[in-house]
């Protein structure tokens, strides 16, 4: 090794034990210890017992971004650096960490003896007459057509039950075992063993990508040391393998698999966040909950002690109000429940939690809603673009929404209901469009009450205002910083029908009653695009937007109990809009066809 050869010591750690600086360095060989950077990379803090119920997706999150800022530049600056890998975290979070690396460096992989405490690069056998033996690979020797998913199952500690890992993937169209004739603790009791196993994983991964490329996703069940899951991490491309589902075991639960961190390539485009962007995250999040506290809470308080017949009447700021707009309220609308048969009124919001995947979570059983960073920020540099927007309305329209949603009373979306929906778009967009215009129009009760100064340049603006809004926090969940490529058949669907509405309200005479606003939003468009290559991931459909097949682009719509159909002059400009998350070429395009159908 010359003199110069630096060695980047990774410190992951996440099992109730902290990794020091002082104990890798002394575990080094002398010549790896001629020039050291330490990474201290915390991934959580959890017991072994706690480890079924982790929020894995939320520290998937968290060590993306903590990869993205503090290792990530230290692994570029120095491309001929060794990695010395010292592991002590939960095995998902030790893979994806491996994901994340890639395979640009060569490591050596530490292991934590568990009778010596100590870190060894090499260590004894478990017992003098131990033979390391992997099980020869059963592989195909055909390419297989045909969608499908595949279980991995890497076992070197343990032997791994097959029928455990049936309970979460009964029907796997192809599984793969390497396993050793005789599993142990410390059986990978050097570098050679731990790459072995990895060159045997690579044997599969190469058959899955050559042999069953029409195979949509691996599920990789891991019974392993520590070090073994980020050594196999690195061997994931994800533009060959784009959905790798990892588990995390129990003995004791049922099924004793659960799923942990779903390795997509999609992982690649979080919007990495400064320290001054954090800042700012807090600050909206400190103000969400004030406002929550001191505003929300009460306003419910208030418009639930009055007698109303159903939600509408509540909302409405008169009963003269309520008269004009009963003719419209039909079914399924009439059945909807009311703001006080939410939880919302028992909510609060984490004001710790920092990284949540997906944007936000909803905790049922604390009444808490956790906020990343990444959706704050996001919104408000968006919301910061458009001069009638306004965040906080922002978070008002955002927990109407999701209250309706979450409610027994209401959609009853809960988590487990929730997990998946992306499977059901027709569904979720009924319910979505539902949640929208309940949110809307409390939040028009709520301005009456509390904002009346939105009010004073008519009921169109307010509408329109507050439509520009919520759509705006809809884009804040895609934006990533660069035009979208690909879109889900239901966000273009959701973002169509509001779109669709603003125009409609826009168009109102004069300055607009509610009448006419209720009449307009209780009637859900039926509005469709069609023409842009489809593409199926993850059970979720998606438009691909830079096919150049402009020709087949075309808009749908069944209005006045009429079909229409065409390509408007502006389609360009709806394509574009959605590439570049801009709504006013979307609202431009879709004017164009209003226009023609009259």
């Amino acid at each position: 090794m010359t003199a110069n050869k630096v060695t980047i010591i990774i410190a992951h750690y996440g099992l109730d034990r902290k990794i020091t600086e002082e104990e890798c360095v002394s575990a080094l060989s002398s010549d790896e210890k001629t020039k050291v950077i330490f990474i201290d990379f915390e991934a959580g803090n959890a017991k072994l017992s706690e480890l079924y119920e982790l929020s894995f997706d939320n520290i998937a999150l968290s060590q993306q971004r903590k990869f993205v800022d503090i290792l990530k530049p230290v692994l570029d600056a120095n491309p001929d650096a060794s990695i010395a890998y010292f592991g002590f975290t939960p095995i998902p979070i030790s893979f994806h960490l491996g994901y994340l690396v890639g395979n640009t460096h060569p490591y050596i992989i530490y292991q934590f003896h568990h009778k010596q405490h100590k870190w060894y690069q090499e260590t004894d056998k478990p017992s003098i007459d131990y033979k390391f033996l992997i099980k020869p690979l059963m592989l195909p020797n055909e390419t297989q057509k045909g969608k499908g998913d595949v279980t991995i199952r890497v076992a070197t500690s343990f032997s791994i039950d097959r029928q455990s890992t049936y309970e979460v993937v009964p029907n796997p169209e192809n599984e793969f075992d390497v396993s050793l004739e005789t599993p142990d603790v410390d059986s990978l009791f050097d570098q050679e063993q731990i790459g072995d196993v990895v060159n045997s994983f690579q044997e599969i991964l190469n058959v899955y990508a050559n042999k069953l490329s029409d195979r949509e996703k691996i599920h990789l069940f891991i019974a392993s040391s520590s070090g073994l899951p980020f050594a196999l991490g690195t061997r994931i491309n994800p533009n060959i393998y784009p959905y790798i589902q990892t588990y995390q075991f129990s003995r004791n639960e049922t099924p004793k698999y659960k799923e942990a961190v779903l390795v997509t390539k999609e992982v690649d485009n979080r919007v990495v966040l400064s320290e001054a962007d954090r800042t700012l995250a807090k600050e909206i999040r400190d103000k969400w909950q004030e406002q929550l506290e001191n505003t929300l809470k009460p306003f419910i308080k208030t418009i639930s002690g009055r007698t109303t017949d159903n939600w509408l009447q509540m909302v409405c700021a008169t009963d003269d109000e309520y008269s004009t707009v009963i003719k419209h309220f039909r079914h399924p609308w009439t059945t909807v429940t009311d703001i006080n048969k939410t939880s919302l009124k028992h909510d609060t919001i984490d004001t710790e939690t920092t990284d949540v995947e997906d944007g936000f979570e909803y905790i049922e059983k604390s009444n808490t809603w956790l906020l990343d960073d990444g959706f704050l920020f996001g919104l408000s540099k968006r919301l910061k673009t458009k001069r009638d927007t306004d965040i906080m309305q922002a978070a008002r329209l955002f927990f109407f929404h999701e209250a309706l949603h979450y409610s027994k009373e209401g959609h009853r979306l809960t988590r487990e209901v929730a997990n998946g929906i992306g499977q059901f778009p027709k569904v979720i967009e009924e319910a979505d469009y539902q949640a929208d215009v309940w949110g809307l129009l409390t939040e028009y009760k709520y301005c009456s009450m509390y904002e009346s100064s939105r009010l004073k340049k008519g009921f169109k603006s307010f509408f329109c205002d507050a439509i520009e809004t919520a759509v705006e926090t809809m884009w804040s969940f895609v934006d990533t910083g660069d035009d979208l490529n690909i879109i889900q058949v239901r966000s273009m669907n959701r973002f169509l029908n509001w779109y669709w509405q603003w125009v409609l309200i826009e168009n109102i005479e004069g300055p607009g009653t509610l009448e006419e606003i209720v009449m307009i939003l209780l009637d859900k468009p039926v509005i469709e695009f069609a023409g842009a290559q489809m593409e199926l991931r993850g059970y979720r459909t998606y438009y691909k937007l830079n096919s150049k097949q402009y020709n087949n682009y075309q808009l749908a719509a069944f209005a006045r109990n009429k079909v229409y159909r065409f390509a408007p002059n502006l389609i360009h400009d709806i394509i574009d809009g959605f590439k570049n998350l801009d709504g006013e070429k979307i609202k431009a395009g879709l004017k164009s066809f209003q226009v023609t159908i009259g």
